[in-house]
């Protein structure tokens, strides 16, 4: 079975449609994610020593940036013949790469707000297709121990201004789930990779377990979305040996990212 024939894209973008999210399993070879992972601890505990223990997202739940360098920027995943097909139809065929960073709830964290996102839309009470998407992968299994990640399947479609202030009033806050409303538990297996719709309701949960949960989120978008890191970000960050050893389109994917000199 070939790459691209392993996973039905059509199927796939009919349950992108419905739910906001699809996952790809089993796409990224577990001693790839292991190498990744190996490289990624220093980098991640630096971070979170800088930033303490109350960052932005909540009690010692981490959003850190992932350098555009190896092992993190790999052909084989971000180019993946099946995730180019999907991208290319739910983006089109001129998507860019802009900015790429992480999830990382450590042990002791609560649950998150439900919450999207990003642009949620581009005209007031208009539901337009996706614009930008997260091509997630964790680097360990997650599991309701370790807090996966809910996600309310559909919801991208909901434009109502009056239901975005306060999502916790409308669904219960942390375990408190109140209202007919069934979220999906991604309880994902560690060589798998998900792309999810911004613009649905979701939410991470409580990590009981020893360890982080890791996540690198590569963000892609449709070419003409503004990137506020991209303008205010002007460091070259891309080794020159990186970009001249990809392919013409990887290149025309990661076009908007700096090169170091």
């Amino acid at each position: 079975m070939s790459l691209t024939t392993k996973y039905d894209i059509d199927q796939l973008m009919q349950e992108w449609r419905i739910n906001g999210f699809v996952v790809f399993e089993d796409l990224i070879p577990l001693e790839k994610i292991d190498r990744i992972r190996e490289a990624w601890i220093p980098i991640r505990n630096r971070d979170i020593q800088r930033q303490g223990e109350h960052p932005i997202r909540g009690f010692r739940r981490y959003n850190v940036r992932v350098p555009f360098e190896r092992p993190f920027v790999d052909p084989a995943i971000f180019e993946h013949p099946a995730l180019v097909a999907f991208l290319e139809r739910a983006l089109g065929p001129d998507y860019v790469w802009s900015h790429f960073d992480s999830n990382i709830p450590l042990p002791g964290t609560d649950y998150q707000q439900w919450h999207r996102d990003g642009q949620v839309a581009l005209f007031p009470d208009i539901k337009t297709p996706a614009i930008s998407v997260g091509v997630k992968f964790p680097l360990v299994d997650t599991s309701e121990e370790n807090g996966s990640f809910e996600v309310l399947p559909s919801t991208q479609y909901i434009t109502d201004e009056d239901l975005l202030t306060d999502l916790d009033a409308v669904f219960g806050a942390g375990a408190n789930r109140h209202g007919q409303y069934y979220p999906i538990r991604l309880n994902l297996k560690k060589g798998s990779l998900w792309v999810q719709d911004g613009r649905a309701f979701h939410r991470g949960t409580p990590n009981r377990s020893a360890e982080p949960r890791d996540e690198l989120c590569m963000a892609f978008s449709a070419p003409w979305l503004f990137s506020r890191w991209q303008h205010e970000y002007t460091e070259g960050h891309l080794p020159r040996d990186l970009w001249e050893s990809l392919s013409d389109h990887a290149k025309q994917v990661l076009r908007w990212q700096r090169l170091k000199e």
